[in-house]
């Protein structure tokens, strides 16, 4: 099993190891609603590498600013890979907290917080509130270019992006309140707010192809996505009706068996390369091995949980991906738990593996596991 948070101890040297980068916390963002689950999240990265803090928190803003007290905030940042992450979906190294006293001018506390610290290779200006006059996005917009030459004259900005030195980030918490943060990658996520921007092709069954889609892009990197998910390899979707994760998969090449009792898309079911089987995805078994089973049944996440670890431990797929439906109260709790029984599983039946954990933008109540088995191990081992 991989450590449920991986460090970044294995890539190239990084751009925070030379310059007068001074940090005071992180700020992360993560869905609307799981803003608790987001600072734990943080607290439990940060305890790894001895540094304490705090969350500041507003419930169903979808920000966290954790504030460290207790140790190196950087030290913390370095550590963090923001796509091992299960419930934020960015994460940035907060530098300064500034309140504007003056809303004529915002750009020089910037400037004057920013000038004792290190450079930085390209500014983005950004918030991740929302308001109805979208007053806040036209901040963003609007400051821009004004700070991004104050900036430059004060030798805070380099004069042409540069990917070798931190990014600088300007978070707008209100037309007064302004996080500046640095982000590397990957560290941080390179998407805008974290959030990968995917279109909903009409011919798909429903809009749950975009989960499928987005934990394929951002749960492995391209180079994993192409040795673990091939042409004419054989899958299982389980809960499949009315067919969103078999109709990505097939659009993928995979030949696919979409087992339920509801019926599926006409055009999925007239496809060759679909096989359908009305059956209770917890009780169907394979009549051999396939590469992958998927499974976006609504029930309780550990009985899901106990299903998934069956098909890997039973040798009965190579790889699995799966949807746990979250409890209200004890979402934190019932991921770990669950992580914990399946590598409780999965060492019982002598299977190394990789899993992955993460709340996708398309999920609701609910994160994506992804299992890897097999030579997926060899293939990418991290040195």
């Amino acid at each position: 099993m991989s450590q449920k948070y991986p460090t970044s101890s294995s890539r190239k040297r990084s751009p925070l190891s030379s310059g007068k980068y001074s940090a005071i916390g992180l700020l992360a963002y993560c869905r609307p609603g799981f803003e608790a689950e987001c600072a734990q999240e943080l607290q439990n990265i940060a305890s790894l590498q001895f540094v304490y803090g705090y969350s500041k928190i507003e419930k169903g803003s979808g920000v966290v600013f954790w504030r460290c007290s207790q140790g190196n905030a950087l030290d913390v940042y370095k550590e963090i890979e923001v796509s091992r992450c299960i419930f934020a979906r960015q994460v940035f190294c907060a530098l300064h907290d500034l309140e504007i006293e003056d809303p004529k001018d915002r750009v020089s506390p910037v400037v004057e917080a920013l000038r004792a610290g290190g450079a930085f290779g390209f500014l983005h200006i950004e918030t991740p509130l929302e308001d109805e006059a979208g007053s806040l996005q036209k901040l963003a917009k609007k400051l821009t270019a004004p700070m991004s030459a104050a900036l430059r004259n004060a030798g805070v900005l380099s004069k042409a992006k540069s990917d070798e030195l931190p990014q600088l980030h300007l978070v707008c918490l209100s037309g007064q309140h302004i996080i500046a943060a640095l982000a590397i990658y990957p560290n941080s996520s390179a998407l805008p707010l974290g959030i990968p921007r995917l279109r909903f092709r009409n011919e798909a069954p429903s809009r749950s192809a975009l989960k499928i889609e987005e934990a394929f892009l951002t749960m492995l990197t391209p180079a994993e996505r192409e040795f673990v998910l091939k042409r004419g390899q054989r899958g299982v979707d389980l809960g499949a009706a009315p067919g969103g994760w078999t109709w990505y998969m097939v659009s993928q090449g995979v030949k696919m068996t979409a087992v339920d009792h509801g019926s599926l898309q006409q055009e999925l079911l007239e496809d060759p390369a679909v096989t359908y089987v009305s059956d209770d995805g917890y009780v169907y078994k394979p009549q051999k091995k396939v590469d992958w089973v998927v499974c976006d049944i609504v029930d309780k996440p550990k009985r899901t949980m106990e299903r998934m670890a069956d098909w890997l431990c039973y040798d009965w797929t190579t790889y699995a991906l799966f949807n746990l439906k979250l409890p209200m109260k004890t979402r934190m709790d019932e991921v770990e738990a669950c992580l914990q029984r399946l590598q409780e599983r999965l060492l019982g039946a002598d299977i190394e593996s990789e899993v992955r954990v993460k709340q996708l933008y398309h999920d609701r109540e609910e994160v994506t596991v992804l299992a890897l088995t097999g030579h997926f191990l060899t293939a990418f081992q991290k040195h």
